[in-house]
């Protein structure tokens, strides 16, 4: 029972992530409860085949990438959600055939070894940084600056200063080595959120789920495609592919990194969350990642795959519990110590990264700098892979980089070019 509580905060810090999305999609016209529910579903499924293959990771819909696809495709170009959804579902089918093909020829389990270890240990790092600035976005402790990128929040923001408390209860039970310290900081900071009238359960906390009939299978009622030039429909499908295989691949990384099994377990996840990616396309939500959360539930002792099956668990509670969530999103200081706290873990987990040469140290330092910035994977990962490449064949050490590396880098060059750039 030891994943139990693991598990629990996990649950609780993906399930703003849930609630956003269906935010995120209803503002293109997408129904609210409908999207809510397949997510939820989603995240529920993925997490258990996760721990079906030992690993304490919770798969769930990508944020990140909703986020972009709404404000750039939808809002920006016209395009319809159901088809975003379709293109989604397309391009997962796609990925899902060529890592099935992949897996009949023993190549899958090669991307594990694709990288250098700077830019897997940088990816941990990377990624444990993006939590850190999500947790402290979300606790108002860095605001949006006039003058500059960010600014410190003011203490006399109810968020910013229960956020705070949050964070040094957090430090404090850390500093003592009490494992449960991530898990003490949500309490404490939900217990003074609600004492103080911040957050108010509401008179009906719980709904049944419902909504499926008007998200499934709406992809084949696809309009706006004639809003996106033909050009665009190869630079959206190359930003796609690249998107879900190296957030999915960086986010196993570190996320799971040494825990991986060495039973072929990277390639079986990759090919398990293309597919499920293609699942939840049809039924109304977005192509699934490794849930970045999963580290909370690490920071207080989560191991083994008995983390994501309690994580499913508790999800499926909170399947049922759409209105209290809502109230919980609303006051985002009760939040902000668990992603905190997960970002923490990830940095103290990481190896060195900046004793080796050049090209090691400036490719660490892009994902350090690139994912907490874009929120985006796939182009931190993409930028470190091609400043690595290029630096190892300046100084003469070409024979260090693979060929693989060498024609990925290509890849992104094309990726940064002529996909990334022209429909942003």
């Amino acid at each position: 029972m030891q994943e139990l509580l693991p598990g629990a905060l996990t649950a609780i810090s993906l399930s703003a992530s849930l609630l956003l999305l269906p935010t995120l999609l209803s503002q293109a016209g997408a129904d609210f409860m409908g999207v809510y529910t397949a997510s939820m579903l989603m995240a529920i499924i993925g997490s258990l085949v996760l721990g079906r293959l030992g690993l304490p990771v919770a798969a769930a819909p990508g944020t990140a990438l909703t986020a972009w696809l709404v404000t750039v495709i939808i809002l920006a170009h016209g395009v319809s959600w159901q088809m975003v959804l379709f293109m989604g579902a397309a391009v997962s089918l796609v990925l899902t055939l060529i890592f099935a093909f992949l897996w009949q020829r023993g190549r899958l389990n090669r991307l594990e070894y694709l990288f250098p270890p700077c830019l897997r240990e940088g990816l941990r790092g990377g990624l444990g940084l993006l939590l850190i600035f999500q947790g402290a976005y979300q606790g108002h402790l860095l605001l949006p600056s006039p003058t500059g990128l960010l600014q410190l929040g003011s203490l006399s923001d109810p968020v910013a200063y229960l956020s705070l408390t949050g964070l040094i209860a957090m430090l404090a039970l850390m500093a003592v080595k009490n494992r449960l310290a991530v898990f003490g900081s949500v309490f404490v900071t939900g217990l003074l959120a609600f004492i103080g009238g911040f957050w108010v359960l509401p008179d009906a906390p719980f709904f049944l789920p419902e909504g499926l009939d008007k998200t499934g299978f709406q992809l084949i009622f696809m309009n706006g495609w004639e809003n996106i030039r033909v050009c665009d429909y190869f630079n959206l499908t190359i930003f796609l592919l690249l998107y879900l295989v190296f957030t999915s691949w960086g986010s196993l990384t570190a996320l799971a990194g040494t825990r991986l099994p060495k039973d072929g377990c990277m390639g079986k996840s990759l090919l398990a969350l293309s597919g499920l990616s293609f699942v939840s396309c049809l039924i109304g939500s977005m192509p699934m990642t490794a849930a970045p959360e999963s580290a909370a539930g690490q920071s207080i002792g989560g191991r083994t795959g008995r983390m994501a099956y309690f994580t499913a668990a508790f999800l499926l509670l909170l399947l049922f519990a759409e209105p209290t969530l809502k109230s919980m999103a609303s006051f985002t200081a009760i939040l902000a110590p668990a992603l905190v706290g997960a970002g923490l873990t990830l940095l103290l987990g990481m190896q060195n990264v900046f004793g080796g040469g050049l090209a090691d140290k400036v490719s660490a330092g892009l994902l350090f700098l690139l994912l907490p910035l874009t929120q985006n994977i796939a182009a931190g990962l993409g930028a470190a892979c091609i400043a690595y490449t290029s630096l190892k064949i300046l100084v003469g050490e070409s024979c260090e980089v693979s060929r693989a590396l060498r024609v990925l880098s290509v890849v992104f060059l094309l990726y940064f070019f002529f996909g990334f750039w022209s429909i942003a």
